[in-house]
């Protein structure tokens, strides 16, 4: 199948699901979109440049993960339409940037309001509380740092609306201070690791090469 067949079968698969979500069969356009992600999927995975984008201008990856994460915030799983909505940004450096910015802030809109929905979010309403708990890192996590799970609500609430949630703005700064702290020292305990490799390869190697060195010359002197 050539890779126009593909691309206007992935677009297909993503425009039945948008009909049905307009539908209100938000189940059913989850499966439409599954297939649409997938097929999305393998046309970028192959080198397909991202400018093949959808009306909107913004890629039918992005969308798909649009779409979706709409589908489960009409659904009332929250988590599963925030990790929808943060998929749709992580290529955001090969989208184009003029359509891209109008697309982002409906999702910014919408993601936003589903991470208030979220568990831990109550606790926005107090910051003290989340400024006097010890704030624990988690490398697993990469939004919008390394925190535990569920500290990473209020955090990007206040990314996403700084004036609406200015009472957070405290517990952000230290949040993102303390994330950098501690990729900076992982790093450097990497970099160190690095560094006693290479000393160690190379010093086998040095060793290997005297020993070589030794032989070839006892042999050239007992001829």
């Amino acid at each position: 199948m050539s890779t126009v067949l593909k691309r206007r079968m992935a677009e297909q698969f993503y425009n039945a699901g948008y009909s049905l979500f307009q539908e209100g069969r938000y189940d059913q356009a989850l499966e439409e979109l599954s297939r649409a992600e997938e097929a999305f999927r393998r046309l970028e995975a192959r080198g397909h440049p991202w400018g093949h984008s959808l009306p909107n201008g913004v890629s039918g990856l992005a969308n798909t993960f649009a779409l979706q994460g709409q589908c489960h915030q009409k659904l009332g799983d929250y988590r599963k339409a925030v990790i929808s909505y943060e998929s749709s940004l992580i290529n955001a450096t090969f989208e184009q940037k003029r359509p891209f910015r109008s697309f982002t802030a409906a999702v910014f809109t919408n993601m936003a309001w589903c991470y208030e929905k979220e568990p831990s979010a109550t606790d926005a309403s107090s910051p003290d509380s989340l400024l006097n708990r010890e704030l624990e890192i988690d490398t697993s996590f990469r939004f919008p740092f390394s925190l535990r799970p569920e500290l990473i609500p209020p955090a990007r609430l206040y990314e996403l609306e700084p004036e609406l949630h200015r009472n957070l703005r405290e517990f952000y700064e230290r949040a993102k201070k303390e994330d950098a702290d501690f990729r900076h020292r992982n790093k450097r305990s990497e970099d160190a690791a690095m560094k006693r490799m290479s000393f160690f390869v190379w010093g086998i190697l040095l060793t290997i090469w005297i020993v070589y060195g030794l032989i070839v010359a006892e042999a050239l002197l007992v001829r």
